[in-house]
């Protein structure tokens, strides 16, 4: 069994709303260590890396490797009666296929949740070697993806000395949003050598959800290969993304 308390709801609603913008469904892994999670997208073009450790949370009791397979759709209508000052505890009980979700401010609601048998075998974390990783504050970095979405559904992402460029051009026009070191929107810049690859703004967008989680976002790609998109959470824990690139038409 398992039970933690967060002393923030809205931690937990936005983590939801940043995972169910890709997923499903899914298996949180919950163990003595704290909460996991990694899942891809039905169309496996994108990937979901959470991790919330036990420091998170207010209280945290867990004595064995629990998975809860939940239904992401289901949790987040769940987690839209949240109130902002209110508490949340998360319980499952050893012999239950419901996961209880109990609001504590002015009352106590109590929500269960049916659970999935879904699979629990976790999947490895790519690893990819990242010429590029840049470090932006996550609002900049969404204002960009925004400004790509006005003309485009893809954006290519250019990475040169001292700064990052997105652009996109369509039959709806063209952008190009240049960030630099000068400007102070690049936090820190680490180049093996300079890169560029073409990605889903329809996934782009829906990653920049966690944006309302971090200040800060951390962006890891080379040419032509799958980037990782890293939110650390302010309460604690992370979010990371991985999404593969569409390759250009010669």
């Amino acid at each position: 069994m398992f039970k933690a308390v967060l002393a923030d709801s809205r931690v937990w609603k936005n983590v939801i709303e940043s995972i169910s913008t890709l997923v499903e469904e899914g298996v949180f892994l919950v163990d003595p260590t704290g909460v996991r999670l990694r899942a891809m997208d039905p169309s496996r073009v994108a990937m979901v890396d959470m991790e919330l450790p036990k420091a998170t949370f207010e209280s945290f009791e867990c004595a064995t490797e629990t998975p809860v397979g939940v239904n992401f759709e289901d949790m987040k209508n769940i987690m839209k009666r949240a109130g902002s000052s209110e508490k949340l505890e998360l319980e499952k009980g050893d012999d239950e296929a419901r996961l209880k979700l109990r609001f504590k401010g002015k009352s106590s609601r109590t929500f269960s949740l049916p659970l999935l048998d879904l699979s629990k075998d976790e999947l490895s974390a790519p690893r990819i070697p990242f010429n590029v990783t840049i470090k932006t504050p996550a609002g900049t970095l969404l204002e960009a993806i925004k400004d790509a979405e006005v003309v485009s559904d893809f954006v290519k992402v250019n990475a040169e000395e001292g700064q990052l460029k997105i652009s996109a051009n369509g039959d709806r026009g063209e952008v190009d949003v240049v960030i630099t070191k000068e400007s102070g929107e690049i936090l820190s810049m680490e180049m093996k050598e300079p890169a560029h690859a073409l990605y889903s703004l329809t996934y782009l967008s829906k990653m920049m959800v966690a944006s309302g989680l971090s200040e800060i976002a951390a962006i890891m790609f080379s040419t032509d290969m799958p980037m990782r998109l890293d939110f650390n959470l302010a309460s604690g824990g992370k979010i990371v993304y991985y999404l593969a690139p569409r390759m250009e038409a010669e």
